[in-house]
């Protein structure tokens, strides 16, 4: 149970912060799922629409011309309708150019109102031979639509109403497929042209959308889609524009529909091929407006155009006077009569170029979804709050650009805008979490500051406590010997740290012997200020107790090795002075030699002979003396190799440096010679830290005493 009990600790610890998130992309997976059905389709929706505007179909080539009854040809010709002979004559004009295929995006589903039927309706006087005699303005369109490779346009109808009729020009060779074909659209019925025209003409097209097209299909008033294919009292009709493309190729234009997993994937017409939607739907990759393919239907009539005009191109006849036509708004933000959509279809198709949403990219876009938001729920609680931010905006780019990349390379539907919208609420998770995690972190890390604080103040309260103790077992030169003529001295110390290891001493054995005495203590901080606290103390004590310096350092090496854990050890020099006569008795463990000016010359005191190794560092060493005579105004100078080991990162201060600096008027006074050299010390330095402790220890012998 314990074992239990502390794995599900570990996952509860472990999962702390995540689990909101995972709920949130849960549930934006979900909602995803559903975007046909929420109000994140318009997101989805402008997304789309943002890449046409982007990367807009180019229309350089133009093989569609509109014929557009504008406003000019309403003055010229009367308000419609306009009498069917007119239209007639309109179609024989574009004929005479030889056109691939006429597309008539009109629906003359009554009679002409000039025709005998209509006039023996409203005048019953009339005789028979009277009517017959009467030009039939129906007639005469259908002898026309007969001249020419004309498409009727078909409007397909959700229920039956007066005056709908079953269209009789369906598409000829369909091959069945039931799954399939329950996806395309279905009409009950259709409005359409008199059975005299339909007949007269070479086939019928579907000009309007899917039964759903004014519904779901056109968020905020936008068309994006138009069918190619549907179903009007179960026969098959293909979309009037494309109906114009299989009348122009004649025999080739052979209808091929490509199945795929789910429904139709694409349909081709002779080697023309344009991917659709699973329902049969095309997606409408829009070119830019251009008045560049409308003709005014008055200037075709008045023959201001030339018949070669029409050649080898496909030509729509429709709308475009602001009282009739039937606008559309587009992806582009463009406002585009009816009639243009026929010809955006065409083009796509001739060009092969048509957007593409596969059946496989929503589930595709949602592993997007579900990977990336795992892959924030992962990483995102384990950086900072700008690293975080950082990584949230990375993310979104890269899924934006993706979006992008894949319209550019095949045109392809990639939904980046509600992937990121999507995200951002389990983002927003994390990084409130991250914000609150990072505000314990500091509030932690101020305690942890403070505490540390109050233990360094009380650390340097002791260095500094310690430091005061260490200095106190100093002698004051300064005070020690006020008044003495034989001899004047001078000290400095300062440690690399708050303490150091390194020692001076100067006292009196007797009325006429001085004793000198300066170490190093290996190492620094605290245990060498301890050690030299030791060592100092017992050069003092033993020093008094032999005449011999020699002897005094056995001595001290021996007490100083009984309880050495550290294995410290410590350079000494250790001299008497007769301060009467100036006879200097001395002995050294492993310390530099001092140094002698005399007469504005410069010699090292010889430890050669009496030198052995520094304290604790043999056992029992069997120290010796020595001795020199000082002369009047000699300067004594002890050191230690603070002083000639300082560096500037490049070099050493060294003893040419050392003997330079001391090389000052015989007027000098001591302290302030010693503070001289110290301060030539820091210059070279130029700012790097102190190597080791820096002590000095001057002398000079002034002469025999007269006394």
């Amino acid at each position: 149970m314990k074992r239990l009990a502390g794995m599900l600790l570990v996952v509860i610890r472990a999962g702390r912060g995540r689990a909101l998130p995972l709920l949130l992309l849960a549930l934006a997976a979900g909602l995803f799922a559903r975007i046909e059905e929420s109000p994140l389709l318009t997101v989805r929706e402008a997304q789309f629409d943002h890449y046409q505007r982007w990367q807009p179909r180019s229309r350089d080539n133009e093989p569609v011309i509109i014929v557009g009854i504008d406003s000019q040809s309403l003055v010229e010709h009367g308000q419609w309708p306009w009498p069917r002979d007119l239209i007639a004559r309109l179609v024989d004009r574009i004929q005479a150019g030889k056109p691939l295929a006429v597309g008539v995006d009109i629906v003359f589903a009554e009679p002409d109102r000039y025709s005998p039927e209509v006039l023996g309706e409203h005048f019953p006087g009339l005789t028979s031979e009277t009517l017959a005699a009467l030009p039939d303005p129906d007639g005469e369109l259908a002898q026309a639509l007969e001249r020419a490779p004309t498409v009727l346009a078909v409007v397909g109808l959700s229920r039956d109403l007066p005056g709908a009729r079953q269209p009789s020009r369906p598409l000829p060779v369909y091959d069945l497929n039931a799954d399939r074909d329950r996806r395309l659209p279905h009409f009950v019925t259709a409005l359409a042209s008199r059975p005299q025209l339909a007949r007269a003409s070479a086939g019928e097209g579907l000009i309007n959308g899917s039964p759903k097209l004014g519904t779901a299909d056109t968020q905020r008033g936008v068309l994006r889609r138009m069918p190619t294919l549907a179903f009007i009292d179960e026969l098959p009709f293909l979309s009037l524009p494309l109906a114009m493309v299989r009348q122009a190729l004649g025999e080739g234009g052979t209808v091929r529909l490509e199945d795929g997993p789910h429904g139709l994937q694409a349909i081709g017409i002779g080697d023309y091929r344009l991917p659709v939607q699973p329902n049969g739907e095309l997606l409408l990759h829009y070119g830019r407006a251009s008045s560049h393919y409308y003709l005014s239907a008055a200037d075709v009539l008045a023959g201001v155009h030339p018949p070669d005009l029409f050649a080898a191109r496909f030509v729509l006849i429709g709308f475009n006077s602001t009282g009739l036509q039937d606008r559309v708004v587009t992806p582009l933000g463009e406002s585009l009569p009816g009639v243009d959509i026929h010809a955006q279809v065409i083009e796509s198709l001739l060009a092969g170029e048509a957007l593409q949403r596969p059946y496989w990219a929503t589930w595709m876009e949602l592993g997007i979804l579900l990977a990336s938001g795992l892959l924030l729920i992962g990483f995102l609680p384990i950086l900072r709050a700008r690293y975080a931010v950082g990584g949230f905006v990375a993310l979104a780019a890269m899924i934006m650009a993706g979006g992008h990349l894949a319209f550019l390379a095949g045109r392809y539907l990639f939904d980046a805008a509600s992937l990121i919208l999507l995200l951002s609420p389990p983002f927003i998770s994390l990084l409130g979490n991250t914000l609150v995690t990072a505000d314990a972190r500091r509030r932690r890390a101020e305690r942890q500051l403070q505490q540390s604080r109050e233990e360094t103040a009380r650390m340097n309260g002791e260095l500094d406590a310690a430091k005061r103790i260490q200095t106190g077992l100093l002698p004051d030169t300064t005070q020690l010997f006020a008044g003495e003529e034989r001899f004047a001295l001078g000290s400095l110390l300062e440690p690399a740290r708050a303490v150091g290891g390194d020692y001076y001493d100067c006292f009196m054995l007797d009325a006429s012997r001085l004793c000198l005495a300066i170490g190093d203590v290996s190492g620094k901080g605290l245990p060498a200020s301890l050690f030299m606290a030791i060592s100092k103390t017992l050069t003092g004590t033993l020093a008094r107790r032999h005449r011999q310096p020699g002897e005094a350092l056995q001595d001290i090496e021996i007490e100083l090795n009984r309880d050495n854990r550290e294995c410290l050890f410590v350079t000494a020099f250790v001299g008497i002075l007769d301060v009467d006569t100036g006879q200097l008795e001395y002995a050294c463990a492993g310390h530099d030699a001092p140094v002698i000016r005399r007469n504005g010359q410069f010699l090292r005191i010889d430890t050669s002979t009496v030198g052995g190794p520094p304290l604790c560092a043999a056992d029992h060493f069997p120290f010796a003396s020595a001795s020199m005579q000082l002369q009047a105004g000699d300067l004594l100078c002890l050191f230690t190799d603070g002083v000639t080991e300082a560096t500037n990162g490049r070099e050493m201060f060294g003893l040419t440096r050392l003997l330079s600096a001391l090389d000052a008027p015989e007027s000098t006074e001591l302290h302030a010679a010693a503070r001289l050299l110290r301060d030539a010390v820091r210059t070279f330095e130029a700012g790097h830290p102190p190597s080791d402790d820096l002590t000095l220890l001057l002398l000079r012998w002034n002469g025999p005493s007269e006394r």
